[in-house]
Formats: structure tokens, sequence, C-alpha cells
């Protein structure tokens, strides 16, 4: 992996940690992340008219590129839905490491089986190596049979981190990154919206004055870190991209020991040297 995508991914992790905590400290309050969701759009949109305008539309978004933006949208809104259920049940050093460690090794799974992705001895090991020692760090939390919700919950992000990873490595062969993300993440608010009014329609006033702020560095950073993934999608491999971002983990890992005094283990500790090795063997790749 070039040092300029390593960078580029390693910058995501950070992003990635920093609105995750962010989700954690409002306990995974949907009305946060749906509008989370409307200011990304915000945020963006900007940035979005300006690559239109330079590139036109056809340059833009090409037809092809429609339905993985469509489908990456639904997967998102399953995404956000189950990290909401994740964070109002379960701490973070429980929820992100599972989640991210499972979707780490879907994700190289089927890479190799969908896009023939061929990975070195070195590959190989460094993939195993972050993998486990996420979920190792995971599961290590899990020992009470009150957390087998959020246990569950964080499985099945997982799966939804594999699956719009493998969708939007495609998608960005033929829609513009930032006009990739714009869509992503409209059609994610949008397909939410309906469950938002149905559910919460009483406390949305209340909880966007309260809550603001956990929304706005929920929106902007969520999108600022997946526009970084998605411009190294196109350039590198997913597998190890979405492996080298996964330093989030541990990032995720020291903030829930220092701000929520989250509890931390020796097996964590192994656990976060294991991932740094691991990544440190990928950047070497």
């Amino acid at each position: 992996m070039t040092t300029s995508i390593f960078l580029l991914v390693l910058g995501s992790a950070f992003c990635h940690a920093g609105w995750n905590f962010a989700a954690r400290k409002v306990s995974g309050n949907f009305i946060v992340l749906w509008i989370s969701l409307w200011i990304g759009c915000l945020f963006l949109l900007p940035m979005a008219l300006g690559v239109l305008f330079k590139l036109g539309l056809a340059k833009s978004v090409q037809i092809d590129g429609i339905p993985y933006m469509i489908t990456t949208g639904c997967i998102h809104a399953v995404y956000f839905t189950l990290l909401g259920i994740s964070y109002q049940h379960g701490e973070i050093s429980l929820v992100y490491p599972i989640a991210r460690g499972s979707g780490v090794g879907l994700t190289a799974i089927f890479a190799s089986l969908i896009f023939a992705e061929k990975f070195s001895l070195l590959g190989a090991f460094s993939l195993a190596l972050i993998s486990l020692s996420i979920l190792f760090m995971g599961f290590s939390s899990s020992n009470s049979s009150s957390k087998t919700k959020p246990l569950i919950a964080s499985l099945c992000l997982g799966i939804t981190i594999s699956a719009y990873s493998l969708v939007d490595k495609v998608g960005v062969v033929y829609v513009h990154p930032v006009i990739y993300i714009w869509f992503l993440f409209f059609i994610t608010a949008i397909v939410l919206t309906p469950f938002i009014l149905l559910h919460y329609h009483d406390t949305i006033i209340t909880t966007a004055k309260t809550k603001f702020k956990f929304s706005l560095i929920i929106g902007i950073g969520s999108i600022i870190t997946y526009l970084m993934v998605l411009v190294a999608f196109t350039v590198g491999p997913v597998s190890y991209i979405v492996a080298v971002r996964e330093f989030a983990v541990v990032i995720g890992a020291v903030a829930g020991l220092v701000f929520l005094k989250e509890k931390f283990s020796i097996l964590k500790i192994v656990s976060i040297i294991g991932i740094t090795i691991g990544i440190i063997c990928i950047k070497a790749v």
C-alpha cells in the first residue's frame, strides 16, 4: 500500500473513532443520528454542486452507478439503525471492536471471491491478525448475558460494513466520490425519515436543541471519514483499506478508557498491540 493511501485511510480512522465516540456519548440516539445525516448532506452540498459544475453531469454520474448509490443508501440506513441499537445497550469497547473486526474479516473473504483480490502471505497474515485482534478485544468485554443484544447488533453491523464496502468499491468506479457519498447520505436520511417521524416525532425538536453539537460532530465527521475511504477505494484494494481503517478501534478503545471510564484489561492491551502490528505489516505490503 502506498504511503499516501495509507495516511489517507489512517486519517479516516481518527475521524471515524471521533464521531463514533460522539454517538456513544448520546447512547446511539436515533434522532441525533438522523439529524447528523441531514447535516452531512448540507455540509457536502456545495462541494457536490462544485463537482457537477466543473465536470458536468455525464462525467460525474454514470447511469451504471445509480443502482449502487441506492443500494448503499439502504444498507447504510440499516447500519445507522443497528449502530443506534448497539450504542443504546453496549459500551464502545464492546460494540466498536466486534462490528469493525467482523467487517474486516468478511470484507477480505468476499473481496477475494468477488473482485479476485490476491493477498501476499504477509497481507493475509496482516488481515487475519487485525481481524482476530479486534474480535478478541470485543469478546473479552462480552462476559455478561446482558450484553447479548449489543453483541448480536454489533455482529450484524459487521455484515453491513462488509456489504456497503463491497458495493461502494464498485460504485465509485461510475460516480465521482463526492457525488456518490452525497447521494449515499441523502438516500439514507430519506429511508430513515418515516421511521423517525413515526416513533420520535414528539421529541425531535427537543433533541435537536439539546444535542445539536453531537449531530454536528457525527454528521460532518462521518461524511469526511467515508469520503476519504471512497477516494482510497478508487486506487487501492478494498480488503487492505478496510483493515487499515480499523485502527479506529484502537483509538475508540483508548477514548472509552480515558473519557467514558470503561474497563481496560491486559487482554485489550494485547489486542491493541496485535492490531497495530497488523497495520504496520499492511503498510509494508
